[in-house]
């Protein structure tokens, strides 16, 4: 039940049926039988449908609501405007782009700040945190590293006009799973992970996508890596 409902509900889905759509009118209007101005000019329904089904499914917890909200609202800004009802216009609503980025950062880092325990003393818990955890940020550049920790887990990553490329084909999952957060905008993030692991896909694709390309294990128990997060424009990748 799960899966079939986060299908229907996946961003890719209701992106799939829009480009369906939009073919479809494209094509009756190259043969006269429609106008396809007149119908593609209700582009917005499409982030309102991507902002409810963010609302409805948030998997990646109270950044989802914040990314959802604001596709709702952006929409409905925009399709009002296209039925004539106001005078807003995309021009002046775009800043909202840097508030969705902005909130949903630092809502997605507060999320998994508090779902991480502490046991221990401070020092203890950084010097095991900076040896079993990967986190980089690539704005304009690039990021590459490899984890060989027997500990691993999980991340942050974040690609700006720019890629992360992490291989964790040597490393292990000490626990049953992990967790990498991703945001990539105009960027790429890619992900090497052993063939052993089950991976896991959360992610939040806007003009964009999460690409599982590895090889699922046949061991019913094998350990879980959790990729989840936001891809604007951009990608992330994982293989094997």
């Amino acid at each position: 039940m799960y899966n079939r409902r986060s299908y229907f509900l996946s961003g890719r889905f209701i992106l799939g049926v829009a480009a369906i759509l939009f073919g479809v009118i494209l094509l009756l209007d190259n043969l006269d039988f429609v106008d396809a101005h007149q119908y593609l000019r209700f582009w917005p329904v499409v982030l309102i449908a991507l902002g409810a089904a963010r609302l409805a499914y948030p998997c990646t917890g109270r950044s989802s609501w914040f990314v959802g909200g604001t596709l709702i609202l952006v929409g409905t800004i925009m399709l009002l405007h296209t039925l004539g009802v106001g005078e807003i216009g995309f021009s002046d609503i775009w800043p909202l782009i840097l508030v969705l980025i902005g909130g949903s950062l630092i809502l997605g880092s507060a999320g998994r700040t508090k779902a991480s325990p502490r046991m221990g003393s401070p020092v203890q818990d950084a010097a095991k945190d900076a040896h079993s955890s990967v986190n980089g940020v690539a704005i304009l550049g690039g990021f590459q590293r490899s984890e060989n920790s027997q500990e691993f887990q999980g991340g942050d990553l974040m690609a700006i006009m720019g890629g992360c490329e992490i291989d964790l084909r040597q490393a292990a999952i000490a626990a049953d799973e992990a967790a990498i957060d991703t945001f990539a905008l105009w960027g790429g993030i890619k992900i090497k992970v052993p063939q052993t692991w089950n991976v896991i896909l959360h992610g939040f694709p806007f003009l964009g996508g999460f690409d599982d390309k590895t090889v699922k294990p046949s061991d019913p128990s094998a350990k879980r890596l959790i990729i989840r997060g936001t891809a604007i424009m951009g990608g992330v990748e994982i293989t094997n």
